[in-house]
C-alpha cells in the first residue's frame, strides 16, 4: 500500500506543500518479478560533447557473456529519449530478457542541454544525430559485455528517418534496422515542420541533398526493413516507394512490410499492432542472434 508524505518544496516565493506517495507496491513487484532496471549513463564523443543515454541490461546479465545490442531511438529535433524515471517500456524489458542491451541517447539536437546543443542541427538534419548514435556504439564497443559486430537499431516516424540514415552514414558499425513510417527525404515531408529545421529548400540545397536518405542510399551495407502504411498522412508513402527505388537502383535489396489500411505507425488494430511488433522483432533476431535468459 502507498503512504503519503507531506514535504515542502522552498523556492523563491516560500515554501509550497505537497504530497508524494512512497509506491511501496512497485518496489514490491520490482523485488519479486524479472525487471531490468534502466542504467542512465554518459560519455564524452570525440568532438568532446558529453551525451548521455540509457541502458537496460539483460535478464538474467552475465558480465562475462557479449551480448547484441539494439539502440530503440526517436532522435529528432526538441525530443528527448532519456529521463531519470522509472522504465516501464513492456517492450525494452521483454528485449532484456531476450538478451539485448537496449539504449536510447539524448543525441544533438534534443531538447533540454541549451541553444547550442539544440540547434546545432539546423540546416543538417540528420548529420549530427547519427553521429551521436554511431558514438555511443563505438564507446559501447569497449565495454567487454558488448558485441561490436551485433548492434542494431530501429525506430518510428523520425526513428525511422534515423534508423535509414544512420545505417547509410555509418554501415561498418550498425548491422540491422528496421525503420517504421520513415522520412526519406525533407522535400517530402511537411513544409511546417522541415523549413522550421530546414530552411528553404531553394536557401539550403545542400543541406537537403546531405539530410536525404535517397541520396545516401548507396552507401547502405547493413540489413534493412522498411515498413509502412498507405494510409500514412504524416509520412507520406512515397517516402517509402522514393526510397526503395533509390536502393534498387543502388543494387541494395531491403526487406518490406507494407500495411495498407494503417496511418503513421502502420499498425490500424491490435492484431496488426502485434504483427508489426513480431516481424520488427523477429527481423533483428534473425541478424543479432540474441541467446536470452528468460525462457
Amino acid at each position: 500500500m502507498s503512504v503519503p508524505r507531506r514535504v515542502e518544496l522552498h523556492g523563491t516565493a516560500g515554501a509550497v506543500s505537497r504530497t508524494l506517495e512512497e509506491n511501496a507496491a512497485v518496489s514490491q513487484w520490482v523485488a519479486s518479478h524479472a525487471y531490468s532496471p534502466t542504467q542512465l549513463l554518459n560519455f564524452t564523443t570525440s568532438d568532446n560533447v558529453k551525451l548521455d543515454f540509457s541502458m537496460i541490461k539483460p535478464i538474467p546479465f552475465d558480465p562475462t557473456r557479449k551480448y547484441p545490442v539494439i539502440f530503440a531511438v526517436y532522435g529528432g529535433p526538441g525530443s528527448q529519449g532519456v529521463y531519470n524515471q522509472f522504465g516501464n517500456s513492456t517492450q525494452n524489458q521483454w528485449l532484456a530478457q531476450q538478451g539485448y542491451i537496449i539504449i536510447n541517447v539524448n543525441n544533438r539536437g534534443t531538447n533540454n542541454y541549451g541553444s547550442a546543443f539544440m540547434k546545432v542541427v539546423y540546416k543538417n538534419l540528420g548529420k549530427y544525430e547519427s553521429h551521436d548514435f554511431a558514438e555511443t556504439a563505438k564507446y559501447l564497443a569497449t565495454l567487454p559485455y558488448v558485441d561490436p559486430k551485433r548492434i542494431g537499431i530501429m525506430g518510428t516516424s523520425y526513428g525511422g528517418y534515423s534508423t535509414v540514415f544512420t545505417m547509410e552514414m555509418y554501415p561498418e558499425i550498425f548491422t540491422a534496422g528496421v525503420a517504421n513510417s520513415a522520412v526519406a527525404d525533407w522535400s517530402l515531408y511537411d513544409t511546417i515542420y522541415t523549413e522550421r529545421y530546414m530552411g528553404l529548400l531553394g536557401d539550403n540545397k545542400a543541406g537537403y541533398t546531405t539530410s536525404s536518405a535517397i541520396a545516401n542510399a548507396g552507401k547502405l551495407q547493413g540489413h534493412l526493413m522498411v515498413i509502412h502504411s498507405m494510409l500514412d498522412d504524416n509520412v507520406h508513402p512515397q517516402n517509402t516507394m522514393q526510397l526503395l527505388t533509390a536502393f534498387t537502383t543502388a543494387g541494395k535489396d531491403v526487406d518490406l512490410r507494407i500495411y495498407p489500411p494503417g496511418h503513421h505507425g502502420a499498425a490500424y488494430d491490435m492484431q496488426s499492432f502485434k504483427l508489426v511488433t513480431k516481424n520488427t522483432l523477429d527481423y533483428l533476431a534473425k541478424y543479432l542472434q540474441p541467446s536470452g535468459g528468460i525462457p
